[in-house]
């Protein structure tokens, strides 16, 4: 924990969670829920360098004025590639909020487990930029595990799988620790690039990531199961830029995911593998909690399931299971002491 800040267990009017992920931002606020949760965008005008907006806002100012606004994305794999547009993002969203008034804001926010000193720093610094006067890091996995109500101070293993758009995370939890852990700088970002890959290198044409991920969503799946099904995507010639139409078969689909279901699969393996005996019989008992919109992708469960030998179940709003677990932590900071200080190391 940084020095000079101060935990408590009371929960007061100025109190935000906040979870700054690779593709969607969402802001809970105590007794209020989630009053943010949009995309990790920010447009700014060309010639003031002013923020136009945030969020679908950004997506629509760029769409409407092309020539005046330019889209940012701040964050990258789970990590901070543009600390200035990162703060301004956090800003935007604090006023969006009504939080404008507020002088000290006391922040708890997430942080991907494989992020480094410097990566945890800059996400801190970011915030306390944006108008914050407190900022406690939270680890992912653990938040998620809060989120999803498990007991992470109990002494039996609650095992956890985050799944991102950046990254993909898998945590044994047990004691108020993380006891083992993997990382992967691969999610679902990954997953529509390779598709809008494959398109482009089968068919000719370019496709935008949204549509990769619509795609995806109705018809990509873990266990390549395809019934033979197909779908015609939207799209544009890679030289002319014609707009075409391509029929795309699920079996084409599947293959482009592959790769990195494979990773994502291997590091859940390799912590299971890592957990001391008594813990992995915990596991074995209870089972994996998937959560983050990575963790939709259809019949991603039984592929753990069948890969590992562990039952998998996909979170209820899997989505926003994190920020849950971060609203949680501020009504009992004191008690989770030792996880912000581990995770602002």
């Amino acid at each position: 924990m940084a020095a000079g800040v101060a935990l408590t267990s009371m929960v007061v009017g100025n109190d935000v969670a906040l979870d700054v992920g690779t593709a969607v931002t969402r802001l809970a606020v105590p007794d209020r829920g989630i009053v943010f949760a949009e995309p990790t965008i920010v447009a700014i005008n060309t010639r003031t360098g002013a923020v136009v907006d945030v969020g679908f806002g950004a997506q629509r100012a760029v769409v409407e004025s092309p020539e005046h606004a330019v889209a940012f994305r701040p964050l990258a794999k789970g990590a901070t590639v543009d600390f200035d547009v990162a703060a301004r993002l956090i800003r935007a969203i604090f006023e969006r909020a009504g939080f404008a008034r507020f002088g000290r804001l006391r922040v708890v926010m997430s942080v991907p487990a494989l992020a480094t000193p410097i990566e945890r720093r800059a996400l801190r610094q970011a915030t306390l930029q944006a108008g914050a006067g407190e900022v406690s890091l939270i680890e992912t996995p653990v938040a998620a595990a809060i989120g999803n109500g498990m007991p992470i101070h109990e002494p039996q293993a609650s095992a956890v799988v985050t799944l991102g758009a950046g990254s993909s995370e898998v945590a044994i939890i047990s004691l108020g620790g993380i006891v083992t852990s993997r990382s992967l700088r691969l999610g679902g970002a990954d997953l529509d690039a390779a598709i809008a890959t494959m398109l482009r290198q089968r068919y000719g044409v370019v496709v935008s990531l949204d549509v990769a991920a619509s795609v995806k969503e109705s018809m990509g799946s873990a266990l390549a199961l395809t019934n033979g099904q197909h779908v015609v995507v939207p799209a544009r010639t890679v030289g002319q830029g014609r707009p075409v139409t391509v029929e795309v078969l699920a079996s084409e689909l599947n293959a482009a995911l592959h790769d990195v279901m494979v990773a994502t699969v291997r590091i859940v393996q390799e912590c299971l593998g890592d957990a001391p005996p008594d813990l992995a019989q915990d596991v074995l008992l209870h089972g994996l909690t998937l959560s983050g919109g990575h963790a939709k992708l259809a019949d991603f469960p039984a592929l753990l399931a069948r890969e590992t030998g562990v039952a998998a179940r996909v979170a209820p709003a899997a989505d926003s299971v994190v920020v849950k677990g971060l609203e949680r932590c501020l009504e009992d900071m004191s008690s989770l002491h030792a996880l912000f200080r581990n995770a602002e190391r």
